[in-house]
């Protein structure tokens, strides 16, 4: 394919190119000076200039003001074409029709984020905006800002404590923590005292990949320890061997409140006080006018638990 060729338009007023069209369309100086709200020496200085920069003279004076030269009349259409296109370019407004973009959205999403809003999401598209698709990146509060600068992602879901000032963040919700295990083995029990919770044996779940969490800070400041049977480095385990064990978990409430709508599990409150955490919406300041952007920003707020 053939390059196209490119040239600096530093030196060029591409006002100069209004004033011609106004000279062009009046042909008469005072007339063509109003139109565009300049004065006539402005409009007689930009008239030097268009002169120098075609090199021709572009419009002679007569009794009845002034007339185009052949060059000026040549030059009259291409240069109201493009005064057109350039209007449009600055004037028009995207527009996003969910009911007939194609869209691929792509959103940085952690297990938590995946188990708790995807499914949601894609019933929610199904109906608004069947042709619309998600392709999800795997993503952490670290990866996260990464992968939105190198525009990789469109928006993050998540836990975001940290990130830039060119980047924009929404809180969703507020999320606590409460207990979950087998139905069948815990349902006859409303809660555990905190002796009986720590004296259960327990699933952790640690992205850290150890064997220590909060909940064992926060038993060891009264006094107490658990056994953590297992750890796993994410949620979408845990009610495999939920069901099968006796095992208690300590995971986010709104996790619990998905998996129990499939799985035969309980869910009993903490015998203890846990601080909770925010999830946030990230995504980068040059999305933020962008109107699919907008909608799907909106949507995903309107999927949030009450």
């Amino acid at each position: 394919m053939e390059s196209i060729q490119h040239f600096s338009l530093a030196g060029i007023d591409l006002n100069l190119l209004v004033v011609f069209d106004a000279l062009m369309t009046e042909q008469h100086l005072t007339r063509a000076a109003e139109k565009i709200g300049l004065s006539q020496p402005a409009t007689s200085n930009a008239l030097a200039r268009l002169r120098k920069l075609f090199k021709d003279d572009l419009f002679i004076k007569t009794s009845k003001g002034i007339t185009p030269t052949p060059r000026a009349i040549a030059l009259a259409v291409p240069i109201r074409e493009a005064l057109t296109q350039i209007q449009s370019v600055v004037s028009s407004q995207p527009e996003f029709d969910p009911k007939t973009s194609d869209r691929v959205f792509r959103i940085g999403m952690d297990d938590y984020t995946e188990i708790v809003f995807l499914s949601k999401l894609l019933q929610e598209l199904s109906h608004i905006a069947p042709n619309v698709r998600v392709q999800v990146r795997s993503s952490t509060w670290q990866k996260a800002p990464k992968l939105l600068d190198a525009d990789e992602i469109d928006l993050a879901l998540g836990y975001f404590p940290e990130f830039s000032s060119w980047h924009q963040k929404q809180t969703l919700y507020l999320e606590t923590f409460i207990c979950v295990a087998s139905a069948e083995r815990f349902k006859k029990r409303k809660r555990l005292t905190i002796e009986e919770y720590a004296s259960a044996s327990h699933l952790l779940v640690s992205p850290k990949e150890d064997m220590v969490g909060m909940v064992d800070e926060l038993l060891a400041q009264q006094g107490l320890s658990r056994i953590v049977a297992v750890s796993v480095p994410n949620f979408l385990i845990v009610p495999f061997v939920l069901v099968s064990t006796e095992l208690v978990a300590t995971i986010p409430s709104q996790i619990v409140a998905t998996l129990t709508q499939t799985w035969n599990l309980y869910a009993f409150p903490l015998p203890f006080e846990m601080p909770g955490f925010s999830v946030d919406m990230l995504w980068h300041s040059k999305s933020d006018r962008d109107p699919g952007h907008t909608w799907l920003r909106e949507l995903i707020t309107r999927l949030c638990p009450e």
